[in-house]
């Protein structure tokens, strides 16, 4: 990737839209960035790492929103814009920081575009112009992604010299981002997860075993066994256990078996007595049945002469229905006569109420007739008055247009005035500000040195203070030195001790088996002249020596850290204070209290320097404020003009139109008015005479209607009394036909059709019922014939007693055979778990034994990544020392160190440094300022060429750093430059952050970064 023109606006201390173009360099490829502190130097890697990957170039930017400018204007958007070739094709990065604006709730949009260059044109590179399409394609272009980017192409401040002095856990997670080695991390992870899987596993099945143990006693019944007497002991043995549920599973066998039998035999006895019961029962039953069936019998025949009587009163009940149609017809007629003889009624009446109400309707009729005249005098009055309302309606409007336009006159003026003192009061203030600004400058002519004497101050006092936490570090280790040193000599003495007294004992124990005549299993003598005797005191036993042991070996593992620790302080304070005598720091001066000092200077001067640009922004606002005025003060004075020859012109018009309008009606109200009262006189005519006319109408045809009425209820009723008389005549003569002899002697007997049919159906119901019983008592003293009554309470109490003892049979046979049953289920519940319990356990061993190997819990303490990143970082060291052994003249070179961690923490990526002077390896915090500097450019540039020679698509056109300099001597900036040189050489861009003259001299091109007074900053390249 090699950068053509980075556009930033309003980012970071760039206010407006700020261009660096790259083209400026010409055939120059090694340029200085310069400039002076906080102007803006890093900026610039942090704006191509935002347009890239949206993040800024250092860890200790990761908030975006706070790269947006302080100086911005609010309707300014934060914008960087990246043009950049790779791979001969050209592309075009847009990236916009959201932010809120004033007065708003919520951030403005942000924006992320990528595009190539085609036909002179570009196009989206991207199906959608989202953040994450636009990363994913810058990864795959760059081939990098923004961790391996910062490591390689972009070295910031501090950030690649992490990778030289920390601990083995940064370098794992730095090279774990560079080199994508999570997924073997993965692998740990998971295998973690299957070993606690599998001892879960394996717990909830040896539990289960302990339960099926524990299920023994509830589900089988204790006894004398082999099962019994093996779960009582405190370790049960499985093969014994499962001997014995064999032994159980027959015990039940057997017992079931022999139940069975003595359940069958009751249980055959108990049916043949039930049997008997049962027959027993039924002949008491039809003798019982006998005797009600005779009783009801008797009580039957008793009811036969009532029913007699009931047969004739049917009889004639049944005559008297065929004449009901005939009398249901008169009641009928009579019914329809009655009512058609009050509808006559009803019509007379209304006919003759509604001849009186058209004789009154025909006089009123007559009167309203006689208004025709004054009807037609209030429409012609109300016609006049009409014609006049849009005059005088345009009078009120122009009387309104008037009086607006003397009020907008006279706002005008007034308006006019207020403005004019308004721009004489701006004017002065404009004086006040300028002198105020000035007098502001003036006293921030030093703020800069200020600034970087306080940056001196603050890193010496730093270095100053951490010299003494070490010095007070090593009066604590000193004196724990001597705490566990004094321990490793009392537990010595008492091991040694202890020792001693095990082995006294363990020949008294050797000499008391040692009898004449057996040879000694020491010697060999046969003859044992001076046994030792019995040892005096408490014996001691192997356990306790070993704990001893297991003791002492602590407190020297303690002692040598406590001693390892004391002498890493005691080289870090001696590399402290040769690089403080370097730097010539005098530790007897208070340099806190002059960094307070400065700070306060600097708090002050950055008040005025936030005052400056407040008054600024005010002067500003001032400004526009008097423009603004003095435009409106101008279109004020039009303004007032217009109006005022306008308010003349519609003046005189209104005049001339007044004078042609009567005066009692010139005001709008008073024509309203008059129309709204002729309009009500007229409407109250119009609608009596149609009222009337309606009215006349209405009662002339109601009057029709009920004469029509009268006729046709009249008619109706005559025919009805006919219809009436004939069937009377003719129910009289069916009375005389069916042999009543009046009409009440036909009353008297008839009966409703219900209770006909009820007398019936009782009728067929005791005929039905007598036949049945006569026939069920035949039947009932047949059965019964040579047979007597049983006594059934004995037979009932044998059946039960057989009963109980049955079932007394069949408990004993379903238990027995549950015993068998469960015997054999946990048998079989056994051998299953146990079975799956060995499985499980081996399975278990094996994923644990796998996951201590892969995590790195091995004589090694490596784990299967970091056994992977070692062999990246022996590739990174070696590239690294081909530059390395040039800078330092031969003296130093880099290995990896091959020592363990302490408290078990994992190894294999520590850097040591061999000097070649001295012939010793050492540890490279050791190293001085410059030193390390010198280490970790050449690490940084190993790296690169490392991950270069792992991805061959990759190019790497282009490297920013940004580091300290300053800690070198002259001989290694130039070899630093030369180094830089040789590199740029190879074909890369090289840009470098630095305030060292002799660089600024030894690089002809320089990307000058400047300062303005009003704090934001601006960038242009210098040729020498």
């Amino acid at each position: 990737m090699k950068p053509i023109t980075l556009t930033m606006t309003a980012f970071g201390p760039y206010k407006d839209k700020e261009t660096v173009d790259f083209r400026d360099l010409k055939e120059h490829r090694l340029f200085v960035i310069s400039g002076k502190t906080g102007a803006g130097k890093t900026t610039i890697f942090d704006g191509i790492c935002f347009a890239l990957y949206g993040q800024a170039s250092g860890e200790d930017r990761t908030d975006t929103k706070a790269l947006r400018s302080q100086f911005a204007e609010d309707d300014v958007q934060t914008t960087v814009e990246l043009t950049f070739d790779i791979h001969k094709r050209r592309f075009r990065v847009v990236r916009q920081i959201p932010y809120r604006k004033k007065g708003n709730k919520s951030d403005t949009l942000g924006r992320c575009e990528l595009f190539e260059e085609k036909e002179e044109q570009f196009i989206p590179a991207v199906d959608r112009q989202i953040v994450t399409e636009v990363n994913d394609k810058i990864e795959q272009l760059l081939g990098f992604t923004h961790a391996q980017f910062s490591q390689i192409m972009m070295l910031p401040q501090g950030e690649f010299r992490k990778f030289l002095t920390s601990d083995t856990g940064n370098k794992e997670a730095i090279m774990r981002k560079i080199f994508k080695t999570e997924p073997y991390q993965k692998i740990v992870e998971r295998l973690k997860v299957k070993k606690e899987e599998a001892n879960a596993e394996f717990l909830r099945e040896k539990q289960m075993s302990d339960a099926i143990l524990h299920q023994i006693p509830a589900k089988l019944p204790e006894r004398d066994s082999l099962l019994f007497t093996e779960l009582q002991s405190e370790y049960p043995n499985y093969h014994q256990l499962v001997s014995g549920l064999q032994q159980e599973h027959t015990h039940h066998e057997t017992q079931s078996s022999e139940t069975h039998k003595e359940y069958t035999r009751l249980y055959s006895v108990h049916n043949e007595k039930q049997k008997q019961l049962h027959e027993a029962r039924v002949i008491n039953e039809q003798f019982t049945k006998l005797q009600q069936r005779q009783n009801e019998l008797g009580s039957l025949q008793a009811k036969e002469q009532e029913m007699k009587i009931l047969e004739q009163q049917l009889q004639q009940a049944e005559q008297a229905a065929r004449l009901e149609d005939v009398e249901q017809l008169v009641k009928t007629n009579q019914a329809e006569w009655q009512k058609k003889d009050q509808s006559y009624s009803e019509a007379v009446t209304a006919l003759a109420a509604i001849e009186e109400k058209f004789v009154s309707t025909q006089a009123s009729f007559e009167q309203e007739l006689a208004k025709e005249p004054e009807r037609n005098e209030i429409k012609e009055e109300l016609l006049t008055l009409n014609q006049l309302l849009p005059t005088v309606s345009g009078l009120a409007t122009q009387r309104q247009v008037l009086e607006s336009l003397k009020k907008n006159v006279k706002e005008v003026e007034e308006s006019l005035l207020g403005n004019k003192q308004a721009y004489d009061q701006q004017k002065e203030m404009m004086n006040v500000q300028k002198n105020e600004i000035k007098e502001l400058e003036t006293s921030l002519d030093q703020y800069e040195q200020l600034l970087e004497e306080l940056a001196n101050t603050k890193a010496i006092a730093k270095q100053v203070l951490s010299h003494g936490q070490q010095l007070a570090t090593k009066k604590e280790l000193e004196v724990q030195y001597k705490i566990a040193e004094q321990q490793v000599k009392q537990y010595t003495e008492v091991y040694q001790a202890l020792e001693n007294h095990w082995i006294g004992n363990q020949a008294a124990i050797l000499a008391a088996a040692l009898h004449d005549g057996e040879s000694c299993p020491v010697c060999g003598s046969i003859e044992h002249p001076k046994k030792a005797g019995e040892s005096e005191g408490e014996l001691v036993s192997k356990q306790q020596l070993d704990t001893a042991k297991l003791e002492l070996t602590h407190k020297e593992q303690t002692f040598l850290l406590k001693q390892a620790e004391l002498q890493q302080v005691q080289q870090r304070i001696e590399a402290s204070e040769a690089e403080l005598h370097e730097q010539q720091v005098d530790l007897s001066h208070d340099y806190q209290k002059e960094q307070n000092e400065l700070t306060e200077k600097v708090s002050v001067l950055r008040s005025k320097r936030e005052l400056l640009k407040k008054r600024k922004e005010q002067q500003s606002q001032s400004e526009l404020a008097m423009e603004k005025l003095a435009t409106e003060i101008k279109r004020l004075e039009q303004q007032r003009n217009e109006s005022k020859g306008e308010l003349e012109t519609k003046q005189a018009l209104y005049e001339h139109v007044l004078a042609t309008v009567p005066e009692n009606l010139q005001e709008l109200s008073a024509l309203q008015k008059q129309i709204q009262s002729k309009e009500a006189t007229n409407l109250q005519l119009e609608n009596a005479w149609k009222s009337i006319q309606q009215r006349l109408q209405d009662v002339t045809t109601e009057k029709t209607k009920w004469e029509s009425r009268e006729d046709l209820e009249k008619k109706s009723l005559a025919d009805m009394k006919e219809k009436l008389d004939q069937s009377i005549v003719s129910f009289t003569q069916r009375l005389k036909e069916e042999g009543f002899t009046s009409e009440e002697n036909y009353l008297q007997v008839k009966l409703p059709t219900q209770k006909r049919q009820a007398i019936q159906q009782q009728l067929q119901t005791f005929a039905q019922t007598l036949h049945t019983l006569k026939s069920t008592v035949a039947e009932l003293k047949k059965s019964v014939e040579g047979k007597q009554p049983m006594d059934m309470a004995i037979m009932e109490n044998q059946v039960e007693a057989l009963k109980i003892q049955y079932e007394e049979a069949f408990a004993l046979y379903n238990q027995s055979k549950a015993w068998q049953q469960a015997a054999q289920d946990l048998h079989k519940e056994l051998e299953t778990s146990k079975s799956k319990e060995a499985e499980l356990e081996k399975t278990y061993g094996k994923i644990a034994n796998l996951y201590d190997i892969v995590r790195g819990q091995n004589q090694l303490k490596i784990s299967f990544e970091r056994y992977i990143q070692i062999e990246y970082l022996e590739r990174i060291i070696q590239a690294a020392n081909i530059r390395l052994r040039d800078l330092s003249n031969g003296q130093y070179e880099l290995v990896r160190s091959d020592r363990q961690e302490t408290r078990g923490k994992q190894s294999g990526l520590g850097i040591d440094v061999h000097d070649a002077y001295t012939g010793q390896t050492r540890d490279v915090k050791t190293l001085s300022g410059g030193e390390k500097f010198n280490a970790s450019l050449c690490l940084a540039l190993g790296m690169a060429d490392v991950i270069q020679s792992f991805q061959g698509a990759v190019r790497m056109e282009t490297m920013f750093i940004d580091e300290g300099f300053g800690a070198l001597d002259e001989e290694a900036i130039q070899k630093a430059i030369d180094t830089l040189i040789a590199l740029q050489q190879s074909g890369r861009m090289i840009g470098v952050i630095s305030h060292i003259d002799e660089m600024k001299e030894a690089i002809p091109a320089t990307l000058q970064v400047t300062k303005l007074k009003e704090g934001y900053s601006q960038t242009k390249f210098v040729l020498n």
